[in-house]
């Protein structure tokens, strides 16, 4: 709940710039063939805003896999942590194990690398969506 404060504002921004740029025409045929709101919406916007979403949504996975102040402050029990306060654990008053701390952060950065190898195609037309008016 709490990454959401970082992903929301971005989100909004993203969909925003990318919902303007799609042609009213279109949506206006939609209404014409008669298909109510909710119909445009699934059939015609969600397809075209594909890159927009993909973008948003990977965004926003990073932010909450990557979250360390938020996860050391609010997280109450040692039961179930975050990659990055495993990483944090490592770190001691007198000694610091680079080589679990190395391991560590590799590991947990394959499924962000994963991701955004993926996804690569769909974040550079999402991020520039919307960004220049015609």
């Amino acid at each position: 709940m709490a990454d959401s404060t970082l992903a929301v504002p971005f989100g909004v921004l993203l969909f925003r710039a990318f919902m303007a740029g799609i042609p009213q025409e279109v949506l206006s045929a939609a209404q014409i063939d008669g298909a109510s709101t909710w119909r445009s919406f699934r059939s015609i916007v969600l397809p075209l805003s594909r890159n927009s979403v993909i973008t948003v949504s990977l965004f926003a996975f990073l932010w909450a896999w990557s979250d360390f102040i938020f996860a050391s402050t609010l997280n109450r029990s040692s039961d179930v942590i975050p990659i990055t306060l495993g990483i944090f654990r490592y770190i001691g008053n007198n000694t610091t194990q680079w080589n679990s701390i190395m391991a560590t952060a590799v590991i947990a950065s394959l499924p962000a690398a994963f991701l955004l190898v993926l996804a690569q195609r769909y974040i550079a037309a999402g991020v520039t969506a919307g960004a220049v008016k015609d």
